[in-house]
Formats: C-alpha cells, structure tokens, sequence
C-alpha cells in the first residue's frame, strides 16, 4: 500500500447531500459515500486531466461514526487498474502552529493510452454494509469525438395535414455507424411517422395524413451517430403537422426572405378566407408575388399579385403571368389577401412622423462601392427633417453662432437641472432656441440635431434631453428583439468594450460576433432607408480608401476594420498618418469638403467624393450649444454597456474632433444629453 501527500475537500463539503434517514434528534444516518476529487477524467495519453500519472481519490464512508467502515473499490473497464492507497493531509492549529497529520484511505486509478474515440467506464465503491456508490470515469481519445451535422435541426420540419415525405441530409464522421427514432410529443396520436433509410447520410422522412380540425402534432425526430464504445452524438429535428385547413405559402423573388419555394412563408389566418404576412417586399423581383396553397413545393393552381389589387389564379406552369404589384420602395409591409373576393391590400410597416416620400426629394444621395462590392446610396446631407405639421417637432435647430463649448449665448444646463419635458415652464430662454420660445437664433440650413430616442422612435421632443443618463427606449433594452427594416430580427446586445478592444480585426468574425453592427434601423429615416449603421461607416471608410490613391491624405484599406475604428485610447491622433494609432486615419479629411476652409485637412479628393459632412456642432444639455463650424459628431444605432448607468449609452461617430485631427473614431456616449445630427442610408438587401 503507498502512502501519498495530496489536498482534499473538507469534511464539511464531503457530507453535503439529501437527509433521507433521519434519526430521532433530524441526523442523517443513512451510509453515504463521497468521493473527492469527484471527477475521474484522463486524457489520450493516460494522464490525469491535470496532468498527473494517475488519479488518486480519497473516499469517505459517512457519517462519521460510520467512517470505521471498510469498503472496497472496482472498476469495470479493462484500459484501467483500480488500487487502494493512503493519503496524508496535514493541518495546522490556527492558534499554535502544531501540524496534525490525518492518514486517509484512497482509491488510485491508472489508465492505459487510448488511440481510439472517447470511452468510459464506471468506479464501484461498496461500504461494509452493502452501500453502493457509483464514480464516471472517462478517458478523451486521440479520434476526434462524434459529430454530426443537420441544418434541419435548426429549422425542423412541417407537414400539411395531408401528409408528406422529407429528405433528410446529414454529415457526421462517425460512417455507418448510425440510427433513427421518434418521440411522439402527443402519445394519443399514433405512430403517424415512419422513415426508409438511403444510407448513411439520408433518411427519407415521412408523415401520415392528419385529420383533427382543432390541433396540430408534434414529434422530435432523432438521428444517432456513433455508440457508447466509439462516442455517440445526435441531431433532434422538430417535426409539426398542421391541423385539416387552408395554409397558405407566400414566396417569390419580389419577397427575398422567401424567394425559393421551399422556404416560403407561411400566411397566417385572420378569418375564413382571409390570410396575412408581414415581410419585407423589393423592388428588385422580377416574379409576381406567388402563393401556394398547402404545400412548399410547386404545385397548381397557385396564385399571384396581379397589378391593380387583384389577386389572380395561375392554372399551370405553362399560363401566363399577369403584371405584379409596383413596389416604390423596398421596406417591410402588411400584406392581407382575401381570397374570398380574389384582392389584396397591404400597407407599410413604418416608423411614426418618418420623413414622407416627397420630402426625400430634396436630399442629394450618393452611391459608394462596399466592402462586398456593392453600392450603397447615401444621403449625403444631414436629416433636417420636423415631422411636418405636428408639435412639438423632431430636432432641434442648431445655433450656427455656437462655435465653442459653453460659449456665451449658448449656454447650458447643471446636470441636475435639466427641463423635464420640451415645455418646461422652467426652460431657460438664454439657453433654448425661438423655435421652443428661446432666445438663440437658430437654422436647419444644414440638418437639426436631435436626441437618439427621436431618432429611433419618432416621438417628438424638440431634441430635448431629459436626464443627463437617460435610458434608451424600451426596445433597446438588452435582450429586446428589433426587427430591422428589411425584417431581420436581432436581439438587443449593449457591448461591453473593454481596453483591450472588443472588435477583433476580422470585420466578417466581428459581424457574426456582434449581429447589430449590420442592423438596418428605419427610425424616422425615409420608408425604405435606415439610420446609417456601423457596418455602413465602415463600408464608407473602405470607398474612400478606394478613391484615395493619388489623392492627399491616402487612406489604408487594411486599417479599415471594427478594430481601427473602436480604437480611441492609448495615443494621441497624428496628422496625416494613414497607420493612426487612433481611428481610421485619414478618414476625416475624405468627409469633409473645400468648404471647411484651408486649414482645415480636406484632401484634394473630396469634394468628387462628395460626402459633404458639414461641420453642423452639436449640443449637450451640460454644456449647450457648440462647435458650429469646427466639430460634427453623429449617432450610430449601436449600444454600450455603460456599467454605472445601465441602457444609457449608445455608439458615435467622432468623425470630425476639430478641424486639425485627420482620423476618424467610434466612441460610446452617454444617450441622455447628447442631441446630434444623422445620415440616412437605403436599404439593401443581405443574404
């Protein structure tokens, strides 16, 4: 028997459990057996998984009156030998400093190296009066776990109440090591699922008619790979049957969420006859909208779109098709089609007080080449835009006699003094402009400024900022779900943007990373355009790196990344530096134009490039109006995790610091008192 030094889990801890035998005075006095360290792992090579020749555990008969126990330990795989030995753990006396050495019995296990898949086996320890304890062990192997592959476990499988068969494709590495089952989640309803295996990698799935009226059945349709010697892993697939009733499928290449049949949408009924969807239409389709009834696989007749707000029956493949509706602008939209009276309606899912049609009229836009060799069309003025004829309005005037932070005439608010609302009867004249009944002669010459809620809500304030650490709007929240404006759903994440960095270089991991970079918010945006995202910055900051060579202020297509852009800390900009350690360099002078003025590091590229980003100022409720002709900052739809004051804090564009800084940064900033101008970017479609 060996004798080993080793550290333990307290007595305490070892007795942790149930009380199920209690005694007269509530003591557990059922035999329990512990074993600690609990886990028994080795990797490939034999070793323990911290390293060590073998694994030695001390085991523990309690309670303790019964800790006189004897008790022996087997295991019942042959890559492991399972022996006992003796451990001693010392302890010393707070007070004294006398050690005591305490001898413990311990089970050891050694493992042989295993060229082969995961295995495992199981560690029996059984006390003298028969107790028996059971202890995994498990052994990692140098071939590579099982796995298998199916994208049919990520969306599952539906069936029209007539009946149907799939064809299930998976990929996994453990060959024809495989198998198939099913879960029926209503026991009542029969086995109504059989399958034919194609061999491994396909199954053909298919259900049995369904004839309730009232209830839909679900199974869970389990595809096995590999066995408990080699390792086993599985793919659940949901399967669901709908009930007997007309289900309707909308597709086509005007509705690009939905092109390919297979994927189509399914409608849902408002009332006999009468079915919706709501999705996101482009004008991009060259099909009429199409509808299939009951099935995601061609079939006829199917309907169609026809121009006019008629919807018209399609006989055969051959037949042909009708004109489909005008689609002025791409955006999300509620379609409703009565098949009662053959007609359809629908109408725009939009923001309230958006800007209108016409009005986008009188904004110059602009086309710049994307990463992805796309084009995307800005505007290229700032929104100035009021809401029309409703009070109070979106925005505020900027001052344009505000040329620095807290000069005279502008004006600001202590922090805890802020107006509670844009009507305030405690509003300072000196600070506010005439629109609001201020003093301060204002302009929308070259866009308003306006508070980030107005923004993405369109619930008017004047650009007032109520609290100096305002909340975003309820469906900014972190875990909120937004649908963006080409009916995409994102969950609401606040970043936490550590010294370190977030963002890691790779622009396509980031994305995947962090989804709401790529978010096509409308907020009071034109129907079918969106508030400027930071992917569209960044694509932005890529055209004029195309644009730049032969230019002054040359701009660096590799710093063009998440990483460079969050990049704000630790440096101090440098002029005309394309490698910035702050920022994109050289971005800013490609923003700007010739009517920044001379000293101003406009590159001689920039008035073609025509982005025309003014120098509009901006406003804090701290510190007033400001920086009108020197500095433009703007929102991005992007949250921060500001620890201190959770929802607060929302994503800039630092695009201009002063008219000497030629790099360009992302930066958080607190939402409650910033109020800025924005750009507005149409709506594209992404796969």
């Amino acid at each position: 028997m060996k004798t080993r030094i080793i550290s333990f889990l307290s007595a305490a801890a070892l007795l942790a459990g149930c009380y199920e035998d209690a005694g007269e005075l509530g003591v557990d006095t059922a035999t329990r057996i512990a074993l600690s360290p609990a886990e028994i792992g080795f990797t490939a090579d034999g070793t323990t998984v911290d390293g060590k020749v073998a694994y030695v555990g001390v085991v523990q008969v309690m309670p303790f009156e019964k800790g006189r126990y004897t008790w022996r330990a087997e295991g019942d795989v042959a890559w492991a030998t399972v022996g006992e030995t003796v451990v001693d753990e010392s302890f010393a006396d707070t007070w004294t400093g006398a050690v005591t050495t305490t001898r413990m019995r311990a089970v050891e296990i050694m493992a042989t190296p295993n060229t082969e898949y995961r295995r495992s086996g199981v560690l029996t320890v059984t006390a003298e009066d028969g107790t028996v304890e059971t202890f995994p062990i498990t052994q990692a192997g140098l071939k590579a776990d099982a796995e298998i592959v199916c994208e049919l476990a990520e969306t599952g499988i539906e069936y029209a109440s007539a009946g149907g068969e799939t064809t299930i494709d998976y990929t996994t590495n453990m060959g024809d090591v495989y198998d198939y089952s099913v879960t029926y989640g209503e026991p009542d309803a029969g086995e109504w699922l059989t399958w034919s295996d194609e061999g491994a990698g396909r199954v053909v799935l298919r259900a049995a008619e369904w004839t309730s009226k009232s209830d839909n059945r679900t199974a869970v349709f389990t595809i096995h790979v590999g066995t408990a010697d080699t390792s086993e892993a599985s793919a659940e697939i949901a399967v669901v049957q709908l009930r007997v009733d007309d289900y309707y499928y909308l597709y086509g290449a005007s509705v690009p969420r939905y092109e390919a049949i297979d994927a189509a949408l399914q409608m849902t009924k408002q009332e006999e006859g009468v079915y919706t969807a709501e999705t996101y239409f482009a004008a991009d389709g060259t099909n009429p909208v199409r509808i299939n009834k009951d099935s995601r696989t061609a079939s006829y007749p199917c309907y169609v779109l026809a121009a006019g707000g008629t919807v018209a029956e399609i006989a055969s493949a051959e037949a042909p098709l009708p004109a489909g509706p005008e689609i002025d602008a791409d955006g999300l939209r509620t379609l409703t089609v009565d098949f009662n009276r053959m007609t359809w309606q629908w109408e725009r899912i939009t923001t309230p007080n958006c800007m209108p049609d016409d009005e986008l009229l009188n904004y110059k836009t602009k086309e710049f080449v994307a990463r992805d060799g796309s084009m995307k069309t800005w505007m290229v003025e700032f929104v100035r835009w009021d809401g029309g004829d409703i009070y109070p309005k979106l925005g505020s005037l900027m001052v344009p006699s505000a040329t620095g932070s807290g000069t005279a005439g502008s004006g600001g608010y202590a922090a805890g003094s802020f107006p509670t609302s844009w009507n305030d009867p405690n509003m300072n004249p000196n600070y506010e402009t005439t629109e609001v009944g201020g003093n301060l002669a204002g302009t929308s010459e070259h866009g308003r400024i306006y508070h980030f809620n107005e923004v993405v809500t369109g619930n008017p304030r004047f650009g007032i900022g109520y609290e100096r650490y305002e909340v975003l709007p309820d469906g900014w929240m972190e875990g909120k779900t937004i649908v963006d404006a080409i009916g995409r759903s994102f969950t609401v994440e606040h970043i936490v943007h550590t010294a370190a960095g977030t963002f890691t270089g790779d622009n396509a991991a980031d994305e995947k990373a962090h989804p709401m970079l790529t978010m096509q918010v409308q907020g009071i945006c034109p129907y079918g355009w969106h508030v400027a995202n930071a992917s569209d910055w960044l694509d932005l900051a890529y055209a004029a790196s195309q644009t730049s060579a032969g230019h002054t202020f040359p701009v660096n297509e590799s710093r063009v990344t998440y990483k460079q852009f969050t990049t704000v800390s630790g440096s101090t900009p440098q002029v005309d530096e394309p490698n910035s350690p702050r920022g994109i360099g050289n971005f800013a002078p490609w923003l700007r134009n010739s009517g920044w003025g001379s000293n101003a590091y406009v590159s001689d590229g920039a008035d073609e490039f025509g982005f025309n980003y003014y120098p509009i100022g901006f406003r804090y409720m701290t510190q007033g109006f400001q920086c009108a002709g020197t500095r433009c900052q703007t929102f991005v739809p992007l949250c921060y995790n500001n620890t201190k004051y959770p929802g607060t804090a929302i994503f800039r564009i630092n695009v201009i610091i002063n008219n000497k800084v030629t790099s360009a940064e992302m930066t958080n900033l607190d939402n409650g008192q910033a109020i800025f101008p924005f750009r507005c970017v149409k709506n594209y479609d992404v796969e």
